[in-house]
């Protein structure tokens, strides 16, 4: 049986070794902070970390604990994308429009030095704007969304920064919904949406710095033609657009692209006749502004508005 050779260690985060516990050119072994230390002449004690980066990352809320040994850290926050706007249900030879489209999350992202941060630091992450429900009544305006949620580092409004969340998108009338504007609260301005329409919805504008807007629902005009939901946008980081809807082939709006930190908006919501309005499609995960949905006429349901994505936090820390 062969000798195992073992060295000291501990698994306590955070425990150093003194001169007194080792002798001159000796190894310790920290398990839990992944560092070793030997003792060198003077005498002192020397720290080899072995770790390079961690990373911490919040769908959810809650606390961020500063590793010990960190010497950099690096964030980014993505607020809630807003919620895009349903579209209106009304009689046959009316003017009916589509939801507008949920406007983009800002996105911020910063650098500290570790020492600059506290032991902890509490997350809030902003939820996704809610989507504007589908009208099942006779003669009913669309429902608009709900506005993307704040998220922070810190305590309100944000002690070491914060991105806030997308604008929501209004529901169609005998016009259009009017689309999420864009949101300059954030080191990178979300993008703004498309409105909704009395035929085609309009594509959100490209591209966006921070998260993408959803793209406008399709309406029905007093002469009864139809139409395509607008696209969501692409942003500066992803540029893939997600489509809009349409009745004809048929095919369904595209939900928001990510590329796992922003996302683009979702597509609006196709309309058509003798059926249900298309629903908007959701944001992309994270901060992606939901699509607007279609109109509909009497007896059919119109379409949803679609849901921003969630926020996001993710911490860096160097050593």
């Amino acid at each position: 049986m062969s000798d195992q050779i073992r060295l000291k260690r501990s698994s306590t985060s955070g425990s150093v070794p003194t001169t007194a516990q080792l002798l001159e050119g000796e190894l310790a072994v920290n398990t839990a902070d992944g560092a070793i230390y030997f003792e060198v002449t003077g005498p002192a004690i020397a720290k080899i970390d072995g770790r390079k980066a961690t990373v911490d990352v919040f769908t959810s809320s809650g606390t961020w604990t500063k590793p010990t040994g960190a010497k950099i850290v690096w964030g980014i926050m993505v607020g809630g994308g807003g919620g895009g706007g349903s579209g209106r249900r009304g009689a046959a030879a009316s003017t009916r429009g589509g939801g507008g489209g949920g406007g983009g999350a800002a996105v911020t992202e910063t650098t500290w030095n570790a020492s600059a941060l506290p032991a902890t630091v509490s997350v809030t992450i902003g939820a996704g704007g809610t989507a504007g429900a589908a009208r099942t009544t006779n003669d009913t305006n669309g429902a608009p969304g709900g506005n993307g949620g704040t998220t922070r580092l810190g305590n309100s409004p944000g002690d070491y920064g914060r991105a806030v969340g997308g604008n929501l998108g209004q529901g169609g009338t005998t016009a259009g919904g009017s689309a999420g504007a864009a949101q300059t609260g954030g080191m990178f301005d979300g993008g703004a949406a498309g409105a909704g329409a009395t035929r085609n919805g309009a594509a959100a504008a490209i591209y966006a710095k921070g998260c993408g807007g959803g793209g406008g629902g399709a309406g029905l005009t007093s002469a009864n033609l139809y139409g395509f939901g607008g696209d969501g946008s692409g942003t500066a980081r992803i540029g893939t657009t997600a489509l809009g809807g349409n009745t004809d082939d048929p095919e369904l709006p595209q939900a928001g692209v990510s590329n796992g930190m922003t996302a683009t908006g979702g597509g609006g919501g196709g309309s058509g006749l003798l059926q249900a309005g298309q629903a908007g499609a959701a944001g992309g995960s994270y901060g992606g502004g939901g699509g607007g949905g279609a109109a509909s006429e009497n007896g059919y349901s119109s379409g949803a508005g679609g849901g921003g994505g969630g926020g996001l936090v993710v911490m860096v820390t160097y050593f």
